[in-house]
């Protein structure tokens, strides 16, 4: 039989939806089942390079990314609409082909799991369910020996500073806003000022909201109370799990404007109603929330309550992005080269004078996070040696430092292809431009932007995230 009938046959056959690229990005694989999942034919993008088809499309975006610089991406959650018009959510993981260190790459598994969720939605009356309590309950364990104020690396003015604040929340009782970049260390501070508080012997309890179904925030937050309604099941709420310790909410802004209500009744009187119940339930909990945008955008948005505000933000703390902590990227990279060359028995490594200089110029639209990743995935690159050079850097890194040296603009346009530049990489730092451009004549409102520029809300977050703008 055909080689590449059989794995025709065999993709086909599969629950998984398949699409597999070569290295230039040109799909090669595209089963069934991801036909269904995306609602698009094989015919729509068999033979055709990513970029060419339709923008928008996350997933593929994602995949380019993977392919670009080698790193995988597992369990990304999406919802879409499939072939049949049925509203469903996908797991979706993006994995590099890789030989002999070159990416020759890649692929992307979609898995349906529609029926899961509403199976567990039905098992605990649309509340949370087992496997939801028993990672909560893990993450106690895990977050109540987390980072301390003695953990925060930097000897900046700016990094001074934020420890100080750090200290003084850490000495009293009151709810913290923590702001900052994607990456600059905001939950590490959350944890810090736990850690150096009186509550640090009680639970720490953290929880993304922007990861909460809407129709489950209530309960996740409040609880529930068996007979308060149909298959409803006695469950603790995230606030009864953190009684007497620290609730941290990340992207706490994604919450409904119904639950910041009820949640800032919480935080008036410590007193609330679990979905279901009559009666009113005590804590004491201290809340650190967290967000990566301005909350001050956000009130006039529309997305933030100014009560619920004005009710956390009592101490507001602002994390600074790493470019703007002078002095500390060399103290931090020194940090993370010995943390992982350790973890794979490499220690000692260097960096030579090519990667130090690369460092200092490049934007970390990721941070520090972004930082931590560029050095791992070069301490694991290195072969032979302890010197990490260029090579050893993921391919986007190298890719933006040679087009940075290539010059910018129409400057960037004239020398195109003199270079190490892709067409990619040549696009989004113009289409980031673009984006840059109508957020500021629309004074940062997200919605005005986003019907200006003739695309989804959804679709501009995720341009703004991907560019970390």
């Amino acid at each position: 039989m055909n080689a590449s009938l059989l794995v025709n046959r065999l993709t086909d056959v599969l629950k998984e939806g398949i699409h597999v690229v070569d290295q230039y990005g040109i799909t090669v694989q595209y089963n069934r089942r991801i036909e269904i999942i995306e609602n698009r034919t094989a015919a729509d993008v068999l033979d055709r390079n990513l970029e060419s088809l339709e923008k928008g499309n996350e997933m593929d975006e994602l995949l380019i990314e993977v392919l670009a610089t080698g790193l995988p991406k597992i369990n990304v959650m999406h919802d879409c609409v499939n072939t049949y018009g049925n509203s469903i959510s996908v797991n979706f993981s993006f994995w590099p082909i890789i030989e002999r260190n070159v990416v020759k790459g890649a692929i992307k598994v979609a898995s349906d799991m529609t029926e899961i969720r509403r199976l567990r939605a039905e098992n605990i009356g649309l509340t949370k369910d087992i496997s939801q309590m028993s990672r909560i309950e893990n993450s106690l364990v895990k977050l109540t020996d987390g980072f301390r104020i003695e953990d925060i690396i930097g000897e900046s003015p700016q990094m001074e500073a934020v420890k100080s604040q750090v200290i003084n929340a850490a000495k009293c009782d009151l709810n913290v806003i923590i702001t900052g970049a994607s990456g600059t260390g905001k939950e590490m501070m959350a944890q810090a000022i736990h850690n150096g508080s009186r509550r640090k012997g009680k639970p720490l309890v953290a929880e993304n909201c922007a990861a909460i179904p809407e129709n489950l925030a209530e309960s996740i937050l409040f609880g529930t109370v068996k007979g308060g309604f149909t298959g409803a099941v006695d469950r603790m709420g995230l606030f009864q799990l953190a009684n007497g310790g620290t609730l941290v909410l990340d992207e706490f802004n994604s919450l409904p404007m119904g639950i910041q209500a009820k949640l800032l009744r919480v935080l008036q009187d410590g007193t609330f109603r679990p979905v279901g119940g009559l009666e009113p339930k005590q804590v004491n909990v201290r809340v650190i929330a967290i967000t990566n945008e301005d909350p001050i955008k956000l009130m006039d948005e529309g997305l933030l309550r100014r009560d619920l505000f004005y009710r956390l933000g009592v101490i507001t703390i602002n994390v600074p992005a790493l470019k703007d902590r002078k002095g500390d990227l060399d103290l931090l990279a020194s940090y993370f080269l010995e943390k992982f060359g350790r973890e794979v028995d490499r220690w000692p490594l260097y960096l030579d004078d090519e990667v130090k200089e690369a460092f200092e110029h490049f934007k970390w639209r990721g941070n520090v996070r972004e930082l931590s990743n560029v050095i791992e995935c070069a301490v694991n690159m290195v072969d032979r040696g302890n010197v990490i050079d260029i090579s050893h850097l993921p391919a986007y890194f190298v890719s933006e430092i040679r087009g940075r040296e290539s010059g910018s603009g129409n400057d960037r346009a004239k020398n195109f292809g003199l270079g190490t530049d892709t067409l990619s990489d040549y696009m989004s730092e113009v289409e980031r431009d673009i984006i840059l451009s109508a957020l500021k004549q629309n004074e940062g409102n997200v919605t005005k932007t986003a019907e200006q520029l003739g695309m989804t809300r959804q679709a501009l977050q995720h341009k703004i995230h991907k560019f970390e703008i």
